[in-house]
């Protein structure tokens, strides 16, 4: 039998979905996401709690890894921008990339891929 990999760290389930809720706040109203230098470390000093702790509430509460995490905010930051007259403007894909917290063009493209199963000019296609 698979032991639970969090068994034994002493976060409750209520504790974790309270941190749960203070994080996605934290994210929402000071867009965290955007920091391009955003860690782990960061978000477990915001929340007050170890960095294990922040990992597992974000394991836990999202299904997802701590980058997966922040790249999921960033692509719905991307996807908005993308659809509100972005084929109208002077910026590239790469200024939307950079505005929504990525480094680089690459990373963008690949975490968009995984988070909405097509490339941003697919997505604005079928968007339109």
């Amino acid at each position: 039998m698979k032991q639970n990999k969090y068994e034994k760290t002493g976060l409750s389930e209520s504790f974790s979905l309270e941190l749960k809720d203070k994080l996605e706040n934290l994210m929402d109203s000071k867009k965290l996401y955007l920091n391009h230098e955003i860690r782990l470390n960061h978000i477990a000093d915001l929340l007050d709690i170890s960095r294990h702790h922040a990992s597992q509430v974000i394991n836990e509460n999202f299904g997802l890894s701590f980058y997966d995490f922040i790249n999921s905010y960033r692509i719905k930051d991307a996807k908005i921008k993308l659809c509100n007259g972005f084929e109208n403007s002077s910026e590239s894909i790469s200024d939307i990339a950079y505005q929504c917290g990525f480094n680089n063009r690459v990373s963008f493209y690949k975490a968009f891929k995984k988070v909405t199963g097509s490339t941003p000019t697919e997505f604005m296609v079928k968007a339109a």
